[in-house]
């Protein structure tokens, strides 16, 4: 496979993920009651977000490893938050965007291998994070 195909697909996967990231990343405005609130909950995701961003916006595109790594910071960012939210609705909206990670974070390490042929799934990643966004968005008044 030539590299530039490679380093295009590292960079629609980065800028996929930053838009992702980018979109969350604003504060919740709505208290609707569980065993946590969702604007407790939806802040704990907020500065989950806020803080993966930092890896985002340095990630050179062109640098495949970067890349995967960013976004793998992403899922492990995203997973942590999960064990700090007890809030139903926000759980879920975790889960969906932790699943559209999952398969993105599989994509850059992919890309990075050189191995961009293999990738699976980009279709439904796309879809449940831009799923998870909307709902974070319907969820939290961001």
């Amino acid at each position: 496979m030539p590299a530039s195909r490679s380093v295009r697909a590292v960079r629609a996967f980065v800028a996929l993920g930053t838009v992702a990231v980018l979109t969350i990343g604003c504060a919740p405005e709505s208290d609707r009651g569980d065993s946590q609130s969702a604007k407790t909950a939806c802040r704990t995701l907020a500065d989950a977000v806020d803080a993966a961003m930092t890896s985002f916006s340095e990630t050179d595109a062109a640098d495949a490893a970067a890349a995967a790594a960013a976004t793998a910071d992403v899922r492990a960012r995203l997973t942590e938050a999960a064990g700090s939210i007890d809030n139903a609705r926000v759980e879920a909206v975790v889960a969906e965007l932790r699943a559209g990670f999952d398969v993105l974070a599989d994509a850059s390490a992919a890309a990075a291998d050189g191995e961009v042929g293999s990738v699976t799934g980009l279709a439904e990643a796309t879809d449940r994070i831009r799923s998870g966004v909307a709902e974070y968005h319907d969820l939290c008044g961001a």
